[in-house]
């Protein structure tokens, strides 16, 4: 197949990260040669050598790259990103609903909206670090907590909270929010949201585990059965 080279220029958010932005477009490119060369103006000038359909398919990625970039950077004014931009940046999946109810427990609004966007008034790098965090929990608590809602929970408050998964577990069952199954694995005995409201009061608080429920966190909680999902 016959070799072309093609030549692309494209504009990237000022102030990010150079070390960073080589990174996401080398891992983009799939031509066999590519230059890229920062001009003045701020834009990137592209050279991708090979192939056609490999030319044509990096410069559709870099341009995915670029905008997930520009999403970020954009977050402080449109308070809304995609969940998928975060996952790209954090390069770990994670529940978007422990992090909004992470970002609540911090004392940012925040919600997700229909597409699977965030909308919060948290900055970036609070929202990078905490779904980070997020993902390291639910990959930490895998063998140990039964149930994705048990999962989250454990995950937003561990995250939000500064603590270990383990913490919030010890407490957790102390504060008749988990208990044991037959199997010895962690599970929830209370709605998802009202669990996270019940362990954010505690931890508030002090950690110490009252008789009562206190006051609102914040959270919202819902009158529900306990959730059941698998594991």
């Amino acid at each position: 197949m016959p070799i072309v080279r093609r030549l692309y220029t494209i504009r990237v958010p000022p102030g990010i990260d150079a070390e960073k932005l080589n990174e996401r477009l080398k891992e983009a490119i799939r031509t066999p040669y590519a230059e890229i060369k920062v001009e003045k103006d701020g834009r990137l000038r592209i050279l991708l050598v090979g192939v056609e359909a490999d030319v044509k398919e990096s410069w559709f990625r870099i341009r995915n790259v670029v905008s997930e970039l520009w999403e970020l950077y954009n977050l402080a004014k449109r308070g809304e990103v995609s969940v998928e931009a975060i996952v790209k940046e954090v390069r770990r999946t994670f529940p978007p609903q422990a992090l909004v109810e992470a970002l609540k427990l911090r004392g940012y609004r925040a919600e997700l909206l229909e597409g699977n966007v965030l909308r919060t008034n948290a900055p970036p790098e609070v929202i990078l670090s905490l779904a980070t965090r997020i993902a390291e929990v639910i990959d930490e608590v895998k063998f140990d907590v039964r149930g994705t809602a048990a999962k989250r929970v454990v995950a937003a408050v561990a995250a939000a909270f500064d603590l270990s998964p383990q913490q919030v577990i010890e407490v957790g069952l102390k504060a008749d929010v988990f208990t044991e199954d037959e199997d010895g694995k962690i599970v929830l005995k209370r709605e998802w949201r009202q669990a996270i409201r019940r362990l954010s009061v505690v931890f508030a608080a002090g950690g110490g585990v009252g008789g009562g429920e206190g006051t609102d966190s914040g959270v919202g909680e819902e009158e529900a059965g306990v959730e059941e999902e698998g594991a």
